[in-house]
């Protein structure tokens, strides 16, 4: 149910709800004396209703009684109304901006992110995966430095990294506390002073992997952070600069040429607040197409918290959104009689289908009950891979040939050309 503008914006027409709107679906033509707000674009935010200096701006179903023809006056508005096209002519607008503001996002939201284009060299790679448990030990910032180096988690992992280290502590601490006591005479294996040593050192153990994982305790903190052991901190000190100088030496550039394709929008965490890239995710607007040498790559952002509101206080609701069903299909349009379509057709439908949620989703539209995404693909692939990890769905696409000719790795779901 969407918002409607009444009596007190007519001939004000204060923009102050225009700026705050996540998806520009405030609108008015020349001649008119008000705003209007779109209910098919509406995603029923609030966020312009406090916005609005003369208080014009209410739910539909808390418009006052004497302002209730309004809801009949934005209806009829929006009958003729046609949206200004993406490019204006006028300013020569294209690119992100165009494309972010076609699928409903500000301008200055809308970003383009370069693609990682590097990887650990041989035998560093190697090395780096062997030697996690100590890597683990250092500081988030030297951590997240060495895995946008790697170029991939199975080489190394900050998350994983720092999970084995302190795994590893679990046994150094309550050792190194129990010599301690040995030498200094005060505790050895058979006294209950030596056992005491012990126990302290796994408590410290426990509550320093505790605090290192804070973040991911935090349903606030959208990248999570993992910090350093005790003893890691100054080692860090010196390494993480270190890295960053022998970078040249340590990784080597892909050899594939990363292009983005027009159309695709990737939108970033730093830019957004948490709850408006969430309401992203849950349209599927939080994604990005990749075309390499061979194949495109398409990721797509699954929804990873449940929005705070009455609803989920009600029904007891966690904090994480779990994992929505998904099917892909890729299909190529074709006509009896007619040359191969010069394009093939991604689609992307999802649904969360799990029971605690049932009485929630689809009740507004700012929590639907899954969405569909539609991407054109270029060409005549004969097959695709996806894989899903850490809500983040990726799919491998061929341009030619089969996903399997292209040796790439195993993944958790396949399906041939359907269509």
């Amino acid at each position: 149910m969407a918002y409607i503008i009444c009596e007190p914006c007519v001939d004000v027409m204060d923009t102050a709800c225009v700026d705050v709107c996540p998806v520009d679906c405030i609108h008015t033509t020349e001649g008119e004396n008000q705003l209007y707000i779109n209910p098919d674009e509406c995603i029923d935010c609030a966020a312009c209703e406090p916005a609005c200096p003369v208080d014009a701006i209410s739910m539909q179903s808390d418009v006052p009684g004497e302002w209730e023809s309004y809801i009949e006056i934005n209806r009829k508005f929006f009958e003729t109304f046609v949206k200004p096209e993406t490019a204006d002519e006028g300013t020569g607008e294209t690119g992100k901006a165009a494309q972010g503001k076609q699928q409903g996002i500000p301008e200055e939201f809308v970003q383009i992110p370069e693609v990682p284009d590097s990887r650990l060299r041989a035998p560093y790679n190697i090395l780096t995966m062997l030697l996690q448990p100590i890597l683990g030990a250092f500081s988030a910032k030297f951590k997240a430095r060495l895995e946008e180096m790697a170029g991939n988690t199975l080489v190394f992992s900050s998350a994983v990294s720092t999970g084995i280290n302190s795994l590893v502590n679990l046994t150094l601490y309550p050792l190194l506390l129990f010599f301690i006591g040995l030498k200094g005479q005060s505790a050895n294996l058979f006294t209950s002073e030596g056992n005491l040593m012990i126990f302290l050192g796994i408590i410290i153990a426990i509550s320093e992997g505790i605090y290192r994982f804070k973040d991911e305790f935090n349903s606030t903190v959208d990248q999570p952070r993992y910090g350093a052991a005790f003893y890691g901190w100054f080692p860090s000190l010196i390494a993480t600069p270190l890295l960053s100088g022998l970078r040249s030496a340590l990784t080597v550039q892909r050899e594939e040429e990363r292009t983005t394709v027009p159309g695709s929008v990737l939108t970033e965490g730093e830019i957004y607040s948490d709850d408006l890239r969430e309401r992203y995710r849950r349209y599927g607007m939080v994604n990005r197409v990749t075309e390499l040498a061979n194949h495109y790559e398409v990721e797509i952002e699954f929804p990873r918290w449940v929005p705070n509101s009455v609803a989920k206080e009600e029904n007891e609701l966690p904090d994480r959104m779990p994992d929505y069903a998904y099917e892909i299909q890729l299909s190529s349009p074709y006509v009896p009689g007619e040359p191969p379509a010069p394009e093939s057709i991604l689609t992307v439908q999802t649904q969360l289908d799990d029971p605690r949620f049932a009485s929630v989703v689809g009740r507004t539209s700012s929590f639907p009950n899954g969405f569909t995404n539609i991407m054109p693909i270029s060409g005549q692939p004969e097959d695709f891979q996806a894989i899903y990890r850490n809500k983040v769905l990726t799919i491998i696409v061929s341009k030619s040939g089969t996903c399997e000719s292209l040796g790439l790795e195993p993944t958790v779901h396949y399906a041939k050309l359907k269509g």
